[in-house]
């Protein structure tokens, strides 16, 4: 019997992860990608990103150690030694996906995808060349592109997206970002931090909506304090370019505002990327993407969708999970996608992570206690120089269950993996663990400690407090 053929459109994260998936369950598979394989996140999202906030946090350290008096860095050259870096971390893993890709004997085909029906594919080349393949089943992974708002022309030099913002060669004097979701406020951190003049302008009543609302307050005053300007209520009414700088008049909730800098960002969210060549053949979609049952099938028999462009979460991690999933129902199986419980990691200054329910959203659900422990008051986040922010852990008061974690600081991030695994178990089951001295976890550990009342580190006067 002929091994099944898998086609797999859009070479990003989910679908390099499902191309894989399908050849080790035995298909012939073929990849099709027009542009970087990694998508998105690893060529203009997630790992350049991440790449310069871990270089501009070195930067910061060394800014608050003792040694910066002796050794001053020439500021002129960081920003474009940084973005080299960048592009060296990206290309190492490019080619470690291409490896894989070659171990698995995945076919890699460069092009653009246009679906003519649920078994053909043609593919427009670079050259303008066209091939049409057939598959046993397709698997749809076009990601998503940056939301440009209307009214905001972009000329990507003065007014430009988050994907300019990553090959810049020199440090704008000031940067207003449009947006003050987590793409806004990881790139309002990493120039302020090179020393940029940076402004945040939300639509919405705060930053990182849908994040927990202490967190949210408790950076905007870390923000504040540092001297990033944020309005939120607040919308852009009017844009003058003049030379090489950009002119903007802001409606604030205390009245209108003028605003000038060298740098607009706009950071609004990213949206599905649904070409007509899909919605031609008759695969049903609505503006928040395209639509899939709980096997990830689209309208069309033996096409499967996920990823950005179903629109669920618009993460990574999701992509890959679902990837797997469509991988393993195109190859045989018939597994549904539950929604599972996925951390948040936003690598701001101070970094944050959320697992599990926010106070609100645990309030609704019945009686809650809650314990927290700051920073300040653990040797590790000391000695490495990042004393601020807490952890709040919120519990079920009647089962004693952890139902959300928060957390604003120190190797929140790395914090995060072990959240996940805590939630839903009890208070005990974590705190009669020890930790490693001196380390992070340590808080973690006091934090639910302090749902009771018990964590030892902390005056008896502010137990329980922000």
């Amino acid at each position: 019997m002929d091994p099944k053929r898998i086609m797999v459109i859009g070479g990003g994260p989910g679908g390099y992860v499902a191309a894989i998936r399908a050849a080790q369950l035995g298909g012939r598979v073929t990849l099709i990608e027009k542009d970087r394989i990694g998508g998105t996140c690893l060529n203009r999202g997630c790992i350049p990103t991440k790449t310069l906030l871990h270089d501009a946090k070195l930067l910061r350290s060394f800014k608050n150690s003792p040694l910066f008096k002796f050794v001053t860095p020439d500021p002129s050259g960081l920003l474009q030694s940084m973005m080299e870096r960048k592009e060296q971390v990206i290309d190492e893993l490019v080619k470690g996906i291409e490896l894989l890709l070659n171990s698995y004997r995945v076919k890699l085909v460069r092009g653009e995808a246009h679906l003519l029906s649920s078994k053909q594919v043609e593919i427009v080349r670079e050259d303008r060349g066209r091939e049409i393949l057939e598959a046993d089943a397709i698997l749809l992974a076009p990601g998503s592109v940056s939301k440009i708002l209307s009214h905001l022309r972009l000329d990507r030099e003065k007014i430009i997206t988050s994907d300019e913002a990553l090959e810049l060669r020199e440090t704008p004097r000031e940067m207003v970002i449009v947006g003050g979701g987590y793409i806004g406020v990881e790139l309002a951190t990493f120039f302020h931090t090179l020393g940029s003049k940076v402004t945040i302008v939300e639509i919405l009543e705060n930053i990182l909506p849908g994040m927990e609302e202490e967190v949210v307050r408790n950076l905007r005053r870390i923000f504040e304090k540092e001297r990033i300007q944020i309005f939120t209520g607040s919308t852009v009414e009017e844009i003058c370019e003049t030379g090489t700088r950009v002119g903007l008049k802001i409606n604030t909730p205390k009245g209108r505002i003028d605003l000038s800098c060298e740098k607009l960002l706009l950071a609004v969210g990213r949206i599905p990327n649904i070409s007509s060549a899909l919605t031609q053949v008759g695969i049903e979609y609505t503006p928040q993407g395209i639509k899939v049952n709980s096997y990830l099938e689209t309208s069309l028999p033996d096409v499967y969708a996920f990823g950005d462009a179903v629109g669920e979460m618009m993460l990574a991690p999701v992509a890959m999970a679902q990837g797997v999933l469509a991988a393993e129902n195109a190859m045989g199986s018939r597994r549904e996608w539950k929604k599972p419980l996925i951390p948040l990691c936003i690598f701001s200054y101070p970094e944050i992570a959320s697992v599990g329910l926010t106070e609100r959203e645990a309030k609704e659900r019945g009686p809650i206690k809650i314990g927290r422990f700051p920073f300040r008051s653990n040797p590790k986040a000391v000695l490495s120089g990042e004393p601020e922010g807490w952890i709040k852990v919120i519990a079920s008061q009647e089962e004693d269950a952890i139902l959300g974690i928060h957390i604003l600081g120190a190797e929140a991030n790395l914090l995060a993996s072990v959240a996940l695994t805590m939630i839903g178990r009890k208070l005990g089951e974590f705190t009669q663990f020890i930790q490693a001295h001196p380390t992070i976890p340590e808080a973690l550990r006091e934090a639910c400690l302090d749902v009771d009342g018990l964590a030892i580190h902390l005056p008896k006067s502010i137990r329980g407090k922000g």
